[in-house]
């Protein structure tokens, strides 16, 4: 198959499990897109670790202002290929996916759409009246719920929405770290998604949004799997992730069977060995975190 496509993600050390796993996920089922990350504050092994993986751009960059997640149109600009696909590091996947990334149709953004009920309902008015007011273009969104960013695949001729996306994100979005999710913005609590959606919703040149979003067909056994929410599985799983457990470490096994460097010493919650271990741990972090929800809320020390 001809490659046209540079898969793209970034991370801070504190993700380079997720990263590392990532790429594994792709060189263990086949897929041989080059690979460019954007890192923040790499080390010398970590480098030469994920460029073991084979075909992996390294840019290090220092600490930025903001939240990594806002840096996605600068990973993005790393790309040499017609075809450039975001991809959150916090995910990994089943199946080779290489022919599910892109659409060939290059006005074509491949993202998914969410549902109106994952959406909680359509937009308020309040939060269209901002975005209509800071893009400053269209009158009326062209649709009514978010597209999640944790996926993206553009045409190269695209790159100026990108930009415009990058350009928006600095002009709306606080200087400081807000992380993924700001509860106290009105119309941009997903940050980057939310400037995203935004610019797809009231930008007059905007690609067309897929209708059908390729990479979460699980009958096919070709999809990707997000770890959207913390904890991630290297620091400790959820129950709603664990039914990944055996696929994702897997991925270090193989890693080890292929005698290949690793990030650094085997988290437990990465040992196949440890599943039943592994398991109870998630059920429990579950409790406590309610415990500590409950503790905070009624100021119990």
């Amino acid at each position: 198959m001809d490659i046209n496509n540079t898969v793209v993600t970034a991370s801070d050390r504190n993700y380079i499990w997720g990263v590392y796993l990532l790429i594994c996920s792709m060189r263990k089922n086949g897929m041989q897109e080059p690979v460019a990350v954007l890192g923040a504050g790499y080390t010398e092994e970590d480098c030469r670790v994920l460029s073991s993986l084979g075909n992996v751009q390294i840019k290090n960059i220092e600490k930025t202002a903001r939240s990594l997640t806002c840096a996605k149109p600068e990973a993005m600009f790393l790309a040499k290929t017609d075809y450039i696909t975001w991809i959150d590091c916090d995910g990994f996947f089943v199946g080779n996916c290489s022919e599910n990334l892109v659409y060939s149709d290059s006005d074509i953004i491949h993202i998914r759409k969410r549902s109106i009920e994952e959406n909680r309902g359509s937009f308020s008015e309040e939060l269209l009246s901002v975005w209509q007011r800071d893009v400053g273009e269209r009158s009326n969104p062209r649709f009514n719920t978010r597209c999640n960013a944790c996926t993206i695949s553009v045409h190269k001729k695209q790159l100026p929405f990108i930009q415009k996306w990058d350009e928006q994100m600095k002009k709306v979005l606080p200087q400081e770290d807000r992380g993924v999710v700001d509860k106290f913005s009105v119309g941009y609590m997903q940050t980057d998604e939310s400037v995203l959606t935004s610019l797809l919703c009231f930008a007059e040149e905007a690609p067309e949004v897929s209708l059908n979003y390729k990479l979460d067909k699980i009958e096919t056994g070709r999809f990707f799997v997000h770890f959207g929410t913390p904890p991630k599985p290297w620091v400790c799983w959820t129950p709603r992730a664990f039914r990944y457990f055996d696929e994702y470490t897997g991925l270090v096994d193989w890693a080890q069977k292929e005698g290949l460097p690793l990030p650094g010493e085997v988290p437990p919650s990465l040992k196949s060995g440890l599943k039943m271990r592994n398991f109870l741990y998630c059920r429990l972090s579950v409790l406590l975190r309610k415990i500590r929800s409950l503790r905070n809320k009624f100021n119990f020390k």
